[in-house]
Formats: structure tokens, C-alpha cells, sequence
């Protein structure tokens, strides 16, 4: 019985990997589609965070004329500029 539930566990995993999986790759081409940018090399990248730090965020992105996607980047590229990554 207990490995039975270890796999039906598994197998879950399994299909919610696959699941997020194919709506990530949904949302890519929706966008593209939706952007005129079906042809492009652009990409899309989900990120998991609070209502609260998306609020945060976004504001701190829009003070300096940014949207939420160019922060994430620059913050990026500038923690990888300094950490010597």
C-alpha cells in the first residue's frame, strides 16, 4: 500500500510538471501571437511571488519608468555584474 502512494505521488508530480510545462509554453505563444512577435526569439518566464511583492515591485519599477519585466532583467543583470556570477 505505501508504495502505492509513493507512486501515485510520482505520478503527480509527474503530471503537474507536464501540466505547467505546456501552459508555460501556452502563454509563449499567445504572447507572440498577441504581440506580433510570433517570429521572434523573445521568451517568457513565470515568476511565483506574494500579491504584496508584485505590488512592491511594480512600483519601484514604474518610479524609475520601468515595467516589471525590464526591473526583473536589470536587477538580474546588476546582481550578476557585482556577485561575479
Amino acid at each position: 500500500m505505501n508504495g502505492e502512494v509513493h507512486m501515485a505521488k510520482k505520478d503527480m508530480a509527474s503530471m503537474l510538471d507536464s501540466f505547467e510545462s505546456d501552459t508555460t509554453k501556452e502563454h509563449d505563444d499567445a504572447v507572440a501571437v498577441a504581440t506580433g512577435q510570433a517570429d521572434s526569439s523573445r521568451a517568457t518566464a513565470l515568476v511565483s511571488m506574494t500579491k504584496a511583492e508584485k505590488e512592491k515591485l511594480t512600483c519601484k519599477a514604474k518610479a524609475h519608468g520601468l515595467s516589471l519585466s525590464a526591473f526583473f532583467r536589470l536587477a538580474a543583470d546588476e546582481y550578476m555584474a557585482n556577485h561575479n556570477w
